[in-house]
């Protein structure tokens, strides 16, 4: 492993900080004011989508020099090259991913989930929506636009570009890379999947580690398109299943 302390720390505060942002704002402030629950969240997430960059600008700036922020280090990407066969290629690659992982959410929601656990979850969606000031369709849409444009496309970064990077800068293989990024990806959603399905369920488990295989594929096309483009589009894909059945079940609730 390379000997670079400071990079070490930053990894490690990338891995644990998104879980226990999730723990705070999610969890523990559960029933308190939507405005103290919206300021956490959203102080929070400066913090997490900031720190990526204010790292690499002050402690690796050279890193900047090597890669555009839609790229991976090392990686040369021309006007002409965003349009070669392999794009188009990794572009389907990725849209086919993200509707099949969409088709196989919505049939496991309504023909393999209890009716009794979607009942929970419908409730505990529309409860959970509101106590944090979400108490319109209207809003949830709002949200949900933000989900798929902006919030995948950071994820893509932090997981991607920065955590998964960063790991094989310290001598990480690909293959240990990716499964340690996967898995720190995976580590929020175990407490949001916890919140609604119950920390007893195995569908908690078995969902979170199908969002870590998701984090696995999506390294996996970083590494295939030399950055996260085609990973944020296939997210966003997932995002955009996963928050329209947001919608409708707070329209059944």
């Amino acid at each position: 492993m390379k000997p670079d302390r400071h990079l070490t720390l930053a990894l490690c505060f990338a891995i644990v900080y998104p879980t226990l942002l999730t723990l705070v704002y999610f969890q523990w402030l559960q029933g308190t004011q939507a405005f103290l629950q919206q300021a956490t969240y959203g102080i929070g997430k400066l913090i997490q989508f900031g720190f990526p960059i204010a790292f690499v600008w002050f402690v690796q700036r050279e890193r900047l020099r090597k890669s555009s922020l839609l790229s991976s280090p090392g990686a040369s990407v021309t006007r002409s090259g965003l349009f070669t066969d392999q794009t188009k290629n990794n572009f389907l690659i990725g849209l086919i991913f993200g509707m099949a992982v969409v088709a196989a959410m919505l049939a496991l929601y309504f023909q393999v989930i209890p009716a009794t656990l979607t009942e929970r979850v419908k409730t505990l969606v529309a409860e959970k929506t509101r106590s944090m000031g979400i108490d319109s369709t209207l809003k949830f849409l709002g949200l949900s636009c933000f989900y798929v444009v902006c919030h995948s496309f950071m994820e893509e970064y932090y997981w991607r570009w920065f955590v998964y990077d960063s790991l094989q800068q310290k001598g990480f293989s690909k293959l240990s890379a990716n499964m340690i990024s996967s898995l720190g990806f995976m580590a929020h959603h175990v407490v949001l999947l916890g919140f609604f399905f119950g920390w007893g369920s195995p569908m908690t488990y078995f969902l979170s580690l199908s969002v870590a295989a998701g984090g696995v594929f999506w390294a996996w096309l970083y590494d295939r398109q030399s950055g996260f483009r085609m990973a944020w589009f296939s997210h966003a894909i997932v995002d955009a299943g996963i928050f329209g059945l947001g919608i409708w079940l707070m329209g059944k609730a």
